[in-house]
């Protein structure tokens, strides 16, 4: 059966749309099918995706978390994120070393690295409102009418304290270069299994960033919010909070695949995208 390769690329950028085309034009010569999703809003099914051998992201880390929403099972195929951007610690592969790096995974010469999803649930008056599966983070944020957010956190069953801040973020390794990194938080070595728990903007001197085991099961209790507040999901997915709901968020059972160049060290990324 003909193998096939899932794209997902930055719109309305002209430079994606070209690297697009030259990833065609090269997988047409191998015998390869290239399937384009990025159009679409529909979850890849287990089914759907069985001939699927090789993930890829073509622009910046936000279109490698579109594509990542887009799945229903992370762990059915690895990724690979191609760099179109100024920064992107996702997306790693740069543009011109692009079709080398891709036929360099499908003979399996790539390292495998296996990162952690979340799994969040939003509780309302005890019933399940949503949930779903974050890469990077879980960000409660006030909207722009709301002076505070007052929000109770607990930690594997145990209360942690009480946050009164403009938000909170909980976020995994990988999302700890993001919104957590400009929040003040630590990077986190992708090795490292831990969480990250983030205030943002504290109404506390006491209340710091916070590292806690990878397999903890947080608790949120929204307070008084003083306005409206939102759940982001990896700055992709809005949902509205209200008082009294209840967020869990807690370890995935399935993993994300993510594939790098020999080359590629963490390191480098972090002295390259920041400067150091």
């Amino acid at each position: 059966m003909k193998q096939t390769i899932l794209i997902c690329v930055k719109q309305l950028d002209k430079e994606a749309e070209l690297a697009k085309k030259e990833l065609i034009n090269w997988a047409e010569s191998k015998k390869i099918s290239v399937w384009d999703v990025t159009s679409s809003d529909e979850k890849l099914s287990d089914k759907k995706a069985k001939d699927i051998i090789l993930g890829i992201a073509i622009g910046g880390d936000g279109t490698f978390l579109t594509l990542v929403r887009k799945l229903s099972n992370k762990e059915l195929f690895p990724l690979i994120g191609v760099n179109l951007g100024s920064l992107g610690f996702i997306t790693e592969v740069d543009r011109a070393e692009m079709l080398k790096v891709i036929e360099q995974a499908l003979k399996g010469k790539l390292k495998e690295e296996k990162r952690p999803v979340l799994e969040v649930e939003v509780y309302r008056k005890k019933k399940k409102v949503t949930s779903g599966c974050i890469f990077n983070d879980a960000v409660i944020t006030k909207n722009i009418d709301t002076t505070m957010l007052r929000f109770d956190v607990s930690v594997g069953g145990d209360f942690l304290h009480h946050v009164r801040a403009d938000g909170y973020i909980v976020s995994t390794p990988t999302g700890s270069t993001a919104y957590a990194l400009s929040a003040g938080g630590p990077m986190i070595h992708p090795e490292v299994s831990a969480l990250e728990l983030v205030p943002i903007c504290s109404h506390s001197l006491s209340s710091r960033p916070i590292l806690v085991p990878l397999l903890s099961k947080i608790m949120i209790e929204m307070k008084e919010p003083r306005g409206k507040a939102s759940l982001v999901y990896d700055g992709q997915f809005s949902f509205d909070l209200e008082q009294g709901d209840v967020l869990k968020i807690f370890h995935h059972e399935k993993w994300l695949r993510l594939l790098h160049a020999p080359q590629q060290k963490w390191s480098e990324a972090l002295r390259k995208k920041l400067g150091m």
